[in-house]
C-alpha cells in the first residue's frame, strides 16, 4: 500500500513539474516564419486553380501577465493562377505593399493556457488587417488536458465554438508533445457565417440529411517542446477545406477552398519587447468580423477614388454602350454601377439625380440601379423623391418593388420602409398601394426570420387588417389579409381568424373571395406552425355549411403544412361521407397525385397518402373534368439532388367546361433548400355567361315583363349572390405575392364595347389610331439584378471564403410604327370598321436581352480575389423590320421584309470557368485562366480515325454522303459540316439560299469530364451555342424579300407560275393502246381451256394484268421454263422502271410516277386517276392470273367493279383481295416461286403484291406440284395502297409459306399485315434483300389466331385488329378478309380455276377468286386454312376507297385555286426567284377534295404535292416532294371502324423514301419516347412493326375511357381505359347511320357532341320528374295552380317556366315560358293539338306556317311537339308535346337556375333546394316551395301559405314545448274546404310551453327566417279545395 502512494506522489509531483501548455514569457520575442496558403478549384490535377501564398516573420512577446504583443513583418505575398500542381506561385511586390499597410501595426492579445482571450488594437487597424492577426493567432489556440490523451470539447476559434477532438502523444525522451485536433465546422454552437438572398427559402431538411452541399473541416498539428516551467509550440500545421457539392456529394462533383498554415519557431531572445505609444482599443475576441468583403462583389476589383465621378462616367457608358445594340458585358457594367452607388452616399445619390434625372435613359439607368442596392440610403433617396412627387405613380411602384425586396431587414431599413408605406402608400387598390404593402410584408417576412423582433411591422399590418374590416372594405381586406399572408407569421392567426366562416360571427357576411384569401393567407404560417394551421384548415374543411371552393382551399393549405397518416386518414373518412362531388374529387385527385411524389421532403406524407387513397372508392377517379381536379408532375434526380416538381389545381363550382379557379405552382429542390419560384392563380366568374351573349348591357331588366311580382308569391325567394362577371389573378414568386388584380364587369363591357359599339366613351382607341398613323417610337431598358445570393466564412488564415451567384439581366424593346389607314378613321370610327379598310403598316422593333449568371468560389475581398469563376453570358437580339399592307376586302395581305444585309447573331449563349486572381495594389496584373485549357484535353478526342486504305476511297464516301444531304434541287438543305479548323465546334447551317441568307447554329463544347464522368465537370469547361443569320451573296442583289397572301376570286391573278400536279396514277390513261397491244398477245398465248375458266379482270389492273397473265398463261401444259420466260419478256419491255420502282409509294402512287416506267405499271398504279369508267371500259381477261387486290386501289365501288367486270364466276362477282388467299398462295408457292416472281411480275413495278404473289405461286406451283383448292371467300376489300414493295414481299412471304408462323398477309393491305404482326419491311428491290426479309418474318410474331385460340387466352389490346366501318360481317363464313365493296377495278377476275387443268394449278394469289370456287391444296392444307381463319377481321376499307383515290386528277384543271402564296425574293435583275404556293379546294356533302401545289418560282422540277380527300368517315393525306413531286412521299389515312366490336378510329401514317436529316431527327427523338411514354402511363410491348408505318388506334370501351394503341418502327405502346375529359356519342345505332354527317360537319358535329353534354336537361310530366342532374322523384302534384319547373335565380332572372294543369280530369297541362322580352304560352287544344301564343297573339296557327321568330326567340312545331329557342336568355330549347315538358339549358346557366329542376350544378346530394335556399326535409315539401300561388282563388289556384302548429307538445331539453313550423304549408284560403291533402315533412322550432308566442305572433315575426330545426315532423298539406261563395 505504501508503495502505490508513493508511486502516486512522484506522479503528482512529475505532472506539476511538466507544464504542456504553450505560453509566452514576459521579457522574450520569440519568432516564427509563418506561411499561409489558400487555392481554389477542382480537386483534380490538370485542372487551373486561383490562389495567394503570403509569408511573414511572426515575433510574439510576452509585455505582462497574460498579455502579448504580436508584430508580423517582412511579408511576402505571391499569387498562384495556373494548372495545379504544375505551376508555381508568382510573386506580387504590389499586392506585398498592400498587405504590409494592413498588418505594419502590432497588436496586444490576452493569451493564457494556450487560449486567446481579447484583441487589442489601435484604430488605424482595419477590420481586415485585424483579421489576418486572428488566422495567425488561430493557430495558438489550444486546450490541453494533462490527464487525457483523446477528448472532445467545444473549442473557440476563428470560425466560432466548433466541436474539436483531440489527440495527444508524448515524446518523453525528447521532452516533446505531439498534439492533433480536428474541428467539425459544420457542427458549431456559435458558427461565423453571414448568408444572404436566400430569405425566400427554406431548408428541405430530408435532402440535408442524405446530402451535404458545403462541409468543412480542419486539422491542426503541433510540435510543443516542454521543460519543467514552460512549454514552446516549435512547429504548427494546419490544414482546412472547404467543399461544395451543387449536386449529389458522392456522384455529383465538388469544388474545394484549401487553406493551409505553417507556424515555425526559429528563434527566442530574452530582451523587452517594445510596445508601440498608441492608443490601443478592445477590437474583440478570436472570432472573425466581416469587414469590407460585405462591400466589395466577387465580380470585380476596383478602386473607388471618387465615387460621385466614377459614378457620373460610369453611367454614361452604360447608356452610350446600350443605345443601339446591348454588348454582353452591358449586365457587368450595371453591376459595377451598382457597387459604386452602395460605396455612395445619400448627397451622391442627389446630385447625381440633379443632372441625369431629365434625361429619360439615365433616368431609368438611375431608378432600376439605386433600388437594388438594398440599403437604408436607397430607401431614404427613394422616400425623398415620393415625397416630392418627382417619381411617376408607375415609376414609385417599380422602385419600391424592387428596394424592399432587395434590402436586408436591418433597423435603419425597417424604420425607412414603415415611413414609405405610412406615408406615401395609398390604402387604396391602386398599383402603387397594392405593390407597397405586399412588399413591406415580405420585408417584414424577412425580419421575422432572421430575427424575433419583428413585432412593429406586424403591429402596423394587422392594425391595416383591423381597420379595413371595420370599414367592411373588400378591397382593402383583400390586401391586407394577402399582406399578412406575405409575412406567415404565426402572431397572424388571430387577426386572419376574424374573416374566416365558421371563426366570427361578422365572417359569414363577407364575400366568398375574401374567405379564399383568408385561407390562403394561412398557407405561408403553415411553415413555422403547422399544427395550428391543420387544427383551422382541417375544421373548416369538416364544416359542410362553409362554400366548397373555401373548403378546397383548406385542403390545399392544409396538405402544404405535410400532415401526418391520422390527419389524413380523417380527410379520407371525409370525403367518403362527403355531398359535394367537386370537393370529393379534388381531394381525392389531389391524395393521388401527392401519393406519386418522388421528393425526399415528401417521402412519409406521399406513404400515407397511398394508405388513405386506399381507403377511397375509385369511383372518385372516374369523375370527369367538370370536377375539381389537382395534377402534379414531379421529377427528383439522386445524382443531382435536385428536382422539379409541377402542380395545377383546377376548381370547379358548377361543373362547367371553364373552371371557377385555375392554380398553378412551380416548386424546384437544388442544394438542399426548396423554392416556389413561381405560383399563378386565376379566378373567372360569370365570364362564360358575358361570352355566350356577346355584349349586351343591363338595360334589358327595365322590360314589360316584371319577374319580381311572379317571385314575390314564392315564400322568401332569395337571388343567388351576385355573380357578376369578374376576372382575377394574382402573381406570387419565392411564395411572395407580388401583385394581384382583377377586372370587373365594367372594365369587361368595356372591351367589349369598344368591339361592339362606337367609341365615344372609350376615346384611348381613337387615340391609339391617330397616333399610330401619326408615327409612334417607343424605347424601353429595364436593369434588373435578379439574384444576389451569397455565403461567406471565414478559413483559418483569417481571409474569408466566399460562395456566392449572381444574375443580372438587361432588356431593351425598340420600335417605331407608322399605320396609313383609307377610309381615315371618322368621328363615330368602331374597332369593326377596320374590316372593311385598307391598313399600311410600316414597323421597325427590336427585342435584345442581355443576361450574365455569375457563379464564384474563393477568397474575396477588397484588396484581392482569387477565385474559381463560372459565368454564362446569354445574348438575344431579334430584329423585325416589316411593311405589311392588308387589304380586307380584297382578302390580300403583302408584307416586305428587307434583305439579309450584314450577319446578325440572334441569339448566343456563352458559358465559361476561369480560375481568377486580382489584386488592389495591381490591377493590371490581373489573371483569368481558363480552368480547362483546351490543350489538356486528350488528344484521342480530337483525332479522327485514320483507316489504312488509300484516302482516294474515303473521300469518295465523304462525297456520296453530302450528295444524299444536299437533297437535289431542293434549296431547303441542312449540310452538317464540322469545321475542321477549331476542335469542339460543330455547325449547322441550313441554306435557304433563294431569300439570300443562311441559318446557321453553331455549338461548342469542351468539358472536364474526361477526367471524371460526374455532371459537375460536364459544366466546368467551356460551351457556346449561337444561333445566327448569315447573307448568301446571288448574282443579282436581292432587294427585298416579299410575300403576298391572295384569298378569293383573285387568287389566280397573282400566280407567277402555272402548275400542274403530278401525279402517277394519272400517267396510266395515256398508255390504253399500249395495254390493248398487250392483251391481244396473252390472248393469243392462253389456252382455250383456260380461257373458258378464267373471268374477265376489270382491269384498271392496265399492265400487271398483262405482266401476271403472262406468268401464268402456260398453265395448263407448259412448262417452268415457259412462266419463266414470259417474266423475262416483260421484264425487257419494263424497261428501267425496275430502277426507280424501288420507290414505296402511299396510297396508289405507284412507280409508274417514273416517266420512263413502262406500260407494265401495275393495277396499283391505276389508282386514283383510272377513274372507275375505265376500268369498266377494259376488261383484260389474263387467264391464269388473279389480278391483283391492290389494284383496288383505282377501283371505285363494288357495284362498278361488278358492271366493268364481265364476270364468268358464278358465285359472288366482287373481287377479292383476301390476305386467305395470300396465305394460301403463300403455302403453294415454293422458292423457285420467289425466283421467279423476282424475274416476272415483281418486275411489273407498281404490280400489286396479290397479282405478283398470285402469279408467282401459279408459275411455280407446277414445281411443287400442288393442286389449290379455292375456299370459299366472302367479300373483301383492299386496301387501296398496294405498291410494288408489298408486293414482292407477299411474293417472299409465299416463298416462305410454311415457315412463319404469322399469317402472311400479302394483299396491299398492310393495316391488317401490321395488325397480326407481319413485319412488312419495305427492302429495296434486290436479291440481297430478301433473305434478310425472310429472317425478319420467321421470328415476327406470335400468330395467334382469333377463332381458336381467342377462346382460351384474352387478346391483349395491341394485337386485336382493326376493322374499317361499313364492313360486311359474316361471321358464319370461314374468313372475311378485308371488306371489299372497292376493289372493283382490282381485279373481279374471278378465275374459275377448279375448272383450270390440275398442273396449271391455279394461283391462290390474294386476290384470287372470290368466287366460291376451290383450290385443291394436296399439301398444307391444314394449316393454310387455319390461317385464313387468322386472316378474318383484317377488314381494313370501306366502300369508299374507290372514290378515296378516284378522282386524284388535278383541280387545278377544273377549279380556279383558293388561296395563292407567293414568296419572292425580289431581285435586281427581276428575275423570278423565291415560291408558290396555291391551294384547291372542293367539297360536296360527299367529300372534300383539297390540293396545294409548291414550286420555285424560277423554271426547276422540284415541286412540293399535298392532297388531302376527306370524306364522312375516312380522310386521307399525302406529302410529296422532290423532283417533279417524286423523290420523298409520306402518306396518311385516318379511319373509323371497330377494334373488338368496340367502335374506333385509327390514323395511319406510311412513308417511303425520307431526307437524312428527319431519319436523323425521328430516330433521335425515338430515343425518348418510351421513356416518356412510360411517365404518361403507357405499357410498351414487344413487337416488330413494319419499319415504314406508324398506326394510333383508338377504340371507346365506355363514353368516358378509350383504349389506346400506339405503333411505331421498334416500339408499342398501348394504354387501357385512358381517361378522357369528355363524354363520347355512343349510343346503339352510330351516329352516321341516323345523321348525314359529312366532311363539313365532321368536326362540328363532335364539338356539339360535347357541347351537348355540357348543357342540362330538365323533364317533367304526369306524376314524375327528372332534374338537371338527373337526379328522378316520382311526384304528381297536379292541381290547376302553377308550379316553378325552372327558372334563372339570378338577381335579373332572364326567364321562368311554369306549368299548369288545365283540366283536373285529364292529363293536358298548360306551358308559360316568360323570357324578358315575351311571354309564351302553350295549351292544350280540343283535337289533341298545342295551341301557341307569343305575347298573347296566336302563332304557328295557320297550317303553312311552321316556324316564328321575334326577339331572339324562335318557335317552331315539329310534329305535334312545340320547340321554343331562346339562347340568349340561357334556354337552349324547351320542347312540349302536351304531355312531357323537357327543358335544356345553355352550359353557362350551370348552378344559376332554380324551381323543381333543381339548381343544375352536377351535385346530387343539393337538389331539394326550396327558394329560400333551404334544403326541404321531403320531396312534397320541395315541390309544394315551388308553387304559384295567386291573390284570389277565382283564378283556379285556391291554396295560400300558412305556418302550422305541431298538434303535439314533444319534449326538447326536458321540458315540454309548443313547436311552430319553420317553412310554411299549402293550406286552403279563407272559405275554402281541402278535398285532397298529401303528408309533408317540415321542421319546426320549439319554445318552452309556458313561455310561447301565438300562431299568429309567429307569423309576424322574423326570427323564423333564422330559426333552429328542433323536431322535423310529417303535417298535413291540402293541395285541393273547394271554395263556397265568391272567395276573396
Amino acid at each position: 500500500m505504501r508503495g502505490l502512494i508513493l508511486a502516486l506522489v512522484l506522479t503528482l509531483v512529475g505532472s506539476q513539474h511538466l507544464n504542456y501548455q504553450p505560453d509566452f514569457d514576459e521579457n522574450k520575442v520569440y519568432t516564427f516564419n509563418y506561411e499561409s496558403i489558400l487555392l481554389s478549384g477542382l480537386p483534380e490535377k490538370g485542372l487551373a486553380r486561383a490562389g495567394i501564398r503570403i509569408k511573414s516573420k511572426v515575433e510574439i512577446s510576452g509585455i505582462g501577465p497574460k498579455l502579448c504583443l504580436i508584430r508580423v513583418h517582412s511579408i511576402e505575398a505571391a499569387e498562384y493562377n495556373g494548372v495545379w500542381p504544375t505551376s508555381s506561385f508568382s510573386r506580387s511586390l504590389k499586392l506585398t505593399q498592400v498587405l504590409t499597410g494592413q498588418v505594419s501595426n502590432p497588436i496586444k492579445f490576452e493569451y493564457s493556457n494556450g487560449h486567446v482571450g481579447n484583441l487589442m488594437a489601435p484604430d488605424s487597424v482595419s477590420d481586415d488587417g485585424l483579421n489576418i492577426y486572428r488566422g495567425i493567432l488561430n493557430v495558438l489556440e489550444l486546450s490541453i488536458k494533462k490527464m487525457q490523451h483523446t477528448y472532445s470539447l467545444q473549442e473557440a476559434g476563428i470560425g466560432g465554438i466548433c466541436n474539436t477532438t483531440y489527440t495527444i502523444q508524448e515524446n518523453k525522451r525528447a521532452s516533446l508533445v505531439y498534439v492533433t485536433k480536428s474541428k467539425d465546422l459544420n457542427s458549431c454552437e456559435e458558427k461565423v457565417q453571414m448568408v444572404t438572398g436566400s430569405a425566400y427559402t427554406y431548408p428541405c431538411r430530408t435532402c440535408q440529411q442524405r446530402n451535404k452541399n458545403s462541409q468543412a473541416t480542419a486539422t491542426y498539428n503541433y510540435k510543443i517542446k516542454y521543460t519543467r516551467n514552460e512549454a514552446v509550440i516549435t512547429q504548427a500545421d494546419v490544414e482546412e477545406i472547404h467543399q461544395f457539392a451543387p449536386f449529389n456529394e458522392i456522384s455529383g462533383g465538388n469544388a474545394i477552398v484549401e487553406a493551409r498554415q505553417k507556424l515555425t519557431l526559429t528563434d527566442v531572445q530574452k530582451q523587452v519587447a517594445e510596445v508601440p505609444a498608441k492608443e490601443f482599443q478592445n477590437r474583440g475576441s478570436l472570432q472573425y468580423q466581416f469587414g469590407s468583403e460585405l462591400l466589395q462583389l466577387p465580380v470585380h476589383l476596383f478602386r473607388i477614388k471618387n465615387v460621385e465621378s466614377q459614378i457620373e462616367d460610369s453611367l454614361q457608358d452604360l447608356v452610350e454602350s446600350t443605345s443601339e445594340q446591348l454588348p454582353s458585358d452591358a449586365p457587368a457594367k450595371a453591376l459595377k454601377l451598382m457597387h459604386l452607388f452602395r460605396a455612395a452616399s445619400e448627397e451622391n445619390y442627389e446630385s447625381v439625380w440633379k443632372q441625369f434625372s431629365s434625361r429619360p435613359a439615365y433616368r431609368r439607368y438611375i431608378l432600376d440601379i439605386i433600388p437594388a442596392v438594398g440599403s437604408h440610403r436607397a430607401l431614404r433617396f427613394l422616400r425623398h423623391k415620393m415625397e416630392r412627387q418627382e417619381l411617376t405613380n408607375w415609376e414609385a411602384a417599380q422602385t419600391v418593388l424592387v428596394a424592399l425586396h432587395s434590402s436586408a431587414p436591418t433597423q435603419d431599413v425597417m424604420e425607412e420602409a414603415t415611413l414609405i408605406v405610412k406615408k406615401h402608400c395609398p390604402r387604396s387598390s391602386t398599383v402603387l398601394g397594392k405593390v407597397c404593402h405586399l412588399s413591406y410584408a415580405s420585408l417584414c417576412h424577412k425580419q421575422c426570420s432572421s430575427s424575433d423582433s419583428c413585432a412593429e411591422c406586424l403591429q402596423l399590418l394587422h392594425g391595416f387588417a383591423g381597420e379595413a374590416l371595420s370599414k367592411s372594405n373588400t378591397e382593402e381586406i383583400s390586401l391586407a389579409l394577402k399582406a399578412l399572408g406575405n409575412v406567415g407569421h404565426p402572431a397572424s392567426i388571430k387577426h386572419i381568424k376574424k374573416f374566416l366562416p365558421g371563426y366570427a360571427a361578422s365572417a359569414s357576411d363577407l364575400p366568398l373571395k375574401v374567405h379564399a384569401t383568408a385561407v390562403l393567407a394561412l398557407k405561408n404560417i403553415g411553415t413555422k406552425d403547422p399544427k395550428m394551421v391543420q387544427a383551422i384548415t382541417l375544421e373548416i374543411f369538416l364544416n359542410h355549411k362553409i362554400h366548397p371552393r373555401v373548403r378546397m382551399l383548406a385542403a390545399v393549405v392544409l396538405l402544404e403544412t405535410k400532415p401526418g397518416l391520422p390527419i389524413l386518414m380523417t380527410l379520407a373518412d371525409a370525403v367518403l361521407k362527403e355531398p359535394s362531388m367537386q370537393v370529393a374529387s379534388f381531394i381525392y385527385s389531389h391524395l393521388r397525385a401527392l401519393g406519386r411524389s418522388t421528393a425526399p421532403d415528401l417521402q412519409v406524407m406521399a406513404s400515407a397518402c397511398r394508405m388513405a387513397i386506399r381507403a377511397l372508392s375509385p369511383k372518385f377517379d372516374r369523375s370527369g373534368y367538370q370536377f375539381s381536379k389537382v395534377f402534379r408532375f414531379n421529377i427528383f434526380k439522386d445524382i443531382l439532388m435536385s428536382g422539379l416538381a409541377a402542380k395545377y389545381l383546377v376548381l370547379n363550382s358548377a361543373g362547367s367546361l371553364i373552371p371557377t379557379v385555375a392554380m398553378s405552382q412551380l416548386r424546384t429542390y437544388l442544394l438542399g433548400r426548396v423554392a416556389d419560384p413561381l405560383e399563378v392563380g386565376i379566378a373567372i366568374e360569370g365570364v362564360q355567361e358575358m361570352f355566350a351573349k356577346r355584349y349586351s348591357s343591363d338595360r334589358d331588366w327595365v322590360t314589360d315583363y316584371n319577374f319580381k311580382e311572379i317571385l314575390k308569391k314564392l315564400s322568401d325567394w332569395k337571388a343567388f349572390s351576385s355573380d357578376k362577371p369578374f376576372a382575377s389573378g394574382y402573381l406570387k414568386m419565392f411564395g411572395q405575392e407580388l401583385f394581384f388584380g382583377g377586372l370587373d364587369k365594367n372594365a369587361i363591357q368595356n372591351a367589349l364595347q369598344a368591339w361592339y359599339g362606337p367609341d365615344e366613351k372609350i376615346p384611348s382607341i381613337r387615340r391609339i389610331i391617330s397616333s399610330l398613323q401619326s408615327g409612334v417610337g417607343r424605347q424601353w431598358t429595364k436593369a434588373l439584378l435578379s439574384s444576389e445570393i451569397r455565403h461567406i466564412v471565414p478559413t483559418c488564415t483569417g481571409f474569408p471564403a466566399e460562395t456566392s451567384f449572381y444574375y443580372s439581366s438587361i432588356t431593351k424593346v425598340a420600335g417605331n410604327a407608322q399605320a396609313q389607314i383609307t377610309p381615315s378613321p371618322k368621328s363615330d370610327f368602331r374597332l369593326t370598321d377596320l374590316l372593311n379598310a385598307n391598313i399600311r403598316l410600316r414597323s421597325k422593333t427590336s427585342l435584345s436581352m442581355a443576361k450574365e449568371m455569375t457563379f464564384v468560389m474563393g477568397i474575396n475581398t477588397h484588396v484581392i480575389q482569387a477565385l474559381l469563376e463560372a459565368q454564362t453570358k446569354v445574348i438575344a437580339h431579334v430584329p423585325v423590320n416589316i411593311v405589311a399592307s392588308v387589304q380586307m376586302k380584297e382578302k390580300n395581305i403583302k408584307i416586305e421584309i428587307p434583305p439579309c444585309k450584314d450577319e446578325t447573331n440572334v441569339i448566343t449563349v456563352r458559358s465559361k470557368t476561369f480560375a481568377v486572381t486580382r489584386n488592389i495594389g495591381d490591377l493590371a496584373a490581373s489573371k483569368k485562366t481558363p480552368v480547362l485549357l483546351p490543350e489538356a484535353v486528350p488528344d484521342i478526342m480530337k483525332m479522327s480515325f485514320d483507316s489504312d486504305s488509300a484516302s482516294g476511297e474515303t473521300d469518295n464516301i465523304r462525297d456520296r454522303q453530302s450528295a444524299e444531304d444536299v437533297s437535289s434541287g431542293n434549296s431547303f438543305s441542312f449540310g452538317h459540316s464540322s469545321s475542321q479548323k477549331e476542335p469542339f465546334v460543330q455547325s449547322m447551317c441550313s441554306n435557304a439560299s433563294t431569300f439570300g441568307f443562311q441559318v446557321c447554329i453553331e455549338k461548342k463544347s469542351i468539358h472536364a469530364a474526361f477526367i471524371k464522368n460526374v455532371p459537375l465537370y460536364y459544366l466546368v469547361g467551356e460551351h457556346a451555342l449561337r444561333m445566327n443569320f448569315k447573307p448568301v451573296y446571288t448574282e443579282a442583289p436581292i432587294e427585298k424579300i416579299q410575300v403576298t397572301i391572295q384569298e378569293g376570286d383573285q387568287a389566280p391573278t397573282k400566280m407567277i407560275r402555272l402548275v400542274t400536279f403530278e401525279d402517277p396514277e394519272a400517267q396510266v390513261s395515256s398508255r390504253k393502246a399500249a395495254i390493248k397491244r398487250v392483251k391481244k398477245i396473252l390472248d393469243d398465248t392462253d389456252y382455250q381451256g383456260t380461257r373458258k375458266s378464267s373471268s374477265s379482270s376489270s382491269s384498271a389492273s392496265s399492265a400487271s394484268g398483262s405482266a401476271e397473265s403472262t406468268t401464268s398463261s402456260p398453265s395448263s401444259s407448259d412448262s417452268d421454263n415457259r412462266a419463266s420466260q414470259g417474266g423475262t419478256q416483260i421484264n425487257l419491255k419494263t424497261g428501267e422502271s425496275k430502277a426507280k420502282g424501288k420507290k414505296f409509294y402511299p396510297f396508289g402512287d405507284s412507280s409508274s410516277s417514273s416517266s420512263s416506267s413502262s406500260s407494265s405499271s401495275s393495277s396499283s398504279s391505276s389508282s386514283s386517276s383510272s377513274s372507275s369508267s375505265r376500268s369498266k371500259s377494259s376488261s383484260s381477261s389474263s387467264k391464269g392470273s388473279s389480278s391483283s387486290s391492290s389494284s383496288s386501289k383505282g377501283s371505285s365501288s363494288s357495284s362498278s367493279s361488278s358492271k366493268g367486270s364481265s364476270s364468268s364466276s358464278k358465285g359472288d362477282s366482287s373481287s377479292s383481295g383476301s390476305s386467305k388467299d395470300s396465305s394460301h398462295s403463300s403455302k403453294g408457292s415454293s422458292k423457285d416461286s420467289s425466283r421467279s416472281s423476282k424475274g416476272s411480275s415483281s418486275n411489273s413495278k407498281g404490280s400489286s403484291s396479290s397479282s405478283t404473289s398470285s402469279s408467282n405461286s401459279s408459275s411455280s406451283s407446277k414445281a411443287s406440284g400442288i393442286k389449290h383448292k379455292a375456299k370459299k371467300q366472302s367479300k373483301t376489300t383492299s386496301f387501296p395502297r398496294a405498291s410494288t414493295a408489298e408486293g414482292e414481299r407477299s411474293v417472299r412471304e409465299q416463298k416462305r409459306k410454311t415457315q412463319s408462323s404469322s399469317r402472311s398477309t400479302s394483299s396491299g393491305t398492310t393495316s391488317s399485315s401490321e395488325s397480326i404482326g407481319v413485319s412488312p419491311r419495305r427492302s429495296k428491290y434486290d436479291r440481297q434483300a430478301e433473305p434478310e426479309h425472310a429472317k425478319s418474318q420467321f421470328n415476327s410474331h406470335i400468330s395467334y389466331d382469333v377463332s381458336t385460340e381467342g377462346e382460351y387466352h384474352l387478346p391483349k389490346v395491341y394485337q386485336l385488329r382493326f376493322r374499317s366501318g361499313h364492313i360486311h360481317w359474316h361471321p358464319d363464313q370461314k374468313m372475311s378478309s378485308s371488306s371489299s365493296s372497292s376493289s372493283s377495278e382490282s381485279g373481279s377476275s374471278h378465275s374459275n380455276s377448279s375448272s383450270s387443268s390440275s398442273r396449271s394449278s391455279h394461283p391462290s394469289g390474294t386476290s384470287s377468286s372470290s368466287s366460291h370456287h376451290h383450290h385443291h391444296h394436296r399439301e398444307n392444307a391444314g394449316p393454310s386454312s387455319r390461317r385464313s381463319h387468322m386472316s378474318r377481321g383484317l377488314g381494313v376499307h370501306h366502300s369508299h376507297d374507290s372514290s378515296l383515290t378516284r378522282e386524284r386528277n388535278f383541280l387545278g384543271d377544273v377549279i380556279p385555286p383558293g388561296i395563292t402564296i407567293v414568296a419572292q425574293a425580289v431581285r435586281s435583275d427581276n428575275r423570278n426567284q423565291g415560291y408558290q404556293a396555291t391551294t384547291y379546294v372542293r367539297s360536296n356533302a360527299a367529300k372534300v377534295d383539297v390540293q396545294l401545289v409548291v414550286v420555285q418560282l424560277a423554271e426547276t422540277n422540284w415541286k412540293a404535292c399535298a392532297d388531302a380527300v376527306i370524306l364522312p368517315l375516312k380522310a386521307q393525306a399525302r406529302l410529296r416532294w422532290g423532283t417533279e413531286c417524286r423523290d420523298y412521299r409520306i402518306a396518311a389515312i385516318a379511319t373509323t371502324g371497330q377494334l373488338a366490336k368496340k367502335p374506333a378510329v385509327q390514323l395511319k401514317v406510311q412513308w417511303g423514301n425520307l431526307p437524312t436529316w428527319i431519319k436523323k431527327t425521328s430516330t433521335a427523338f425515338m430515343q425518348y419516347v418510351p421513356g416518356a411514354a412510360l411517365v404518361l402511363g403507357f405499357s410498351e410491348a414487344h413487337q416488330r412493326n413494319p419499319s415504314h408505318e406508324f398506326i394510333v388506334r383508338a377504340a371507346a370501351t365506355s363514353p368516358r375511357t378509350i383504349d389506346t394503341v400506339i405503333k411505331a418502327p421498334g416500339v408499342t405502346l398501348y394504354y387501357q381505359a385512358l381517361r378522357i375529359p369528355f363524354t363520347l356519342p355512343l349510343g346503339p345505332s352510330p351516329t352516321y347511320k341516323t345523321r348525314d354527317i359529312t366532311a363539313w360537319n365532321l368536326f362540328p358535329e363532335i364539338a356539339s357532341q360535347i357541347a351537348q353534354e355540357d348543357q342540362s336537361t330538365c323533364e317533367v310530366s304526369e306524376g314524375n320528374f327528372k332534374t338537371f342532374d338527373r337526379v328522378g322523384r316520382t311526384y304528381s302534384f297536379n292541381k290547376s295552380c302553377n308550379l316553378i319547373v325552372a327558372q334563372d335565380c339570378t338577381e335579373h332572372p332572364k326567364f321562368v317556366i311554369t306549368t299548369r294543369k288545365v283540366d283536373p280530369q285529364s292529363f293536358s297541362r298548360e306551358v308559360h315560358i316568360n323570357t324578358t322580352s315575351v311571354n309564351i304560352t302553350i295549351c292544350p287544344a280540343g283535337n289533341s293539338s298545342l295551341l301557341v301564343a307569343c305575347n298573347e297573339e296566336p302563332v304557328l296557327s295557320d297550317s303553312g306556317v311552321s316556324e316564328y321568330e321575334k326577339y331572339d326567340v324562335k318557335i317552331y312545331k315539329s310534329g305535334t311537339t312545340v320547340i321554343v329557342e331562346a339562347p340568349t336568355y340561357g334556354l337552349k330549347n324547351v320542347t312540349f308535346d302536351g304531355v312531357v315538358l323537357k327543358v335544356t339549358v345553355a352550359s353557362w346557366m350551370r348552378g344559376k337556375t332554380c324551381g323543381v329542376c333543381g339548381n343544375n350544378d352536377r351535385e346530387k346530394h343539393n337538389e331539394l333546394l326550396m327558394p329560400n335556399h333551404k334544403l326541404a326535409q321531403s320531396c312534397s315539401a320541395f315541390v309544394h316551395s315551388w308553387v304559384l300561388l295567386e291573390e284570389t282563388c277565382s283564378g283556379g289556384c285556391k291554396l295560400q301559405r300558412s305556418y302550422v302548429k305541431l298538434n303535439r307538445n314533444p319534449t326538447i331539453d326536458g321540458e315540454e314545448s309548443t313547436c311552430y313550423s319553420v317553412d310554411p304549408v299549402l293550406k286552403c284560403m279563407k272559405d275554402c274546404t281541402p278535398i285532397e291533402k298529401t303528408s309533408v315533412k317540415v321542421g319546426f322550432h320549439c319554445f318552452p310551453k309556458d313561455t310561447a308566442v301565438s300562431l299568429l305572433e309567429w307569423q309576424r315575426s322574423s326570427d323564423k327566417k333564422s330559426a333552429s330545426e328542433d323536431v322535423v315532423e310529417s303535417v298535413d298539406a291540402d293541395i285541393d279545395c273547394t271554395c263556397t261563395g265568391d272567395c276573396s
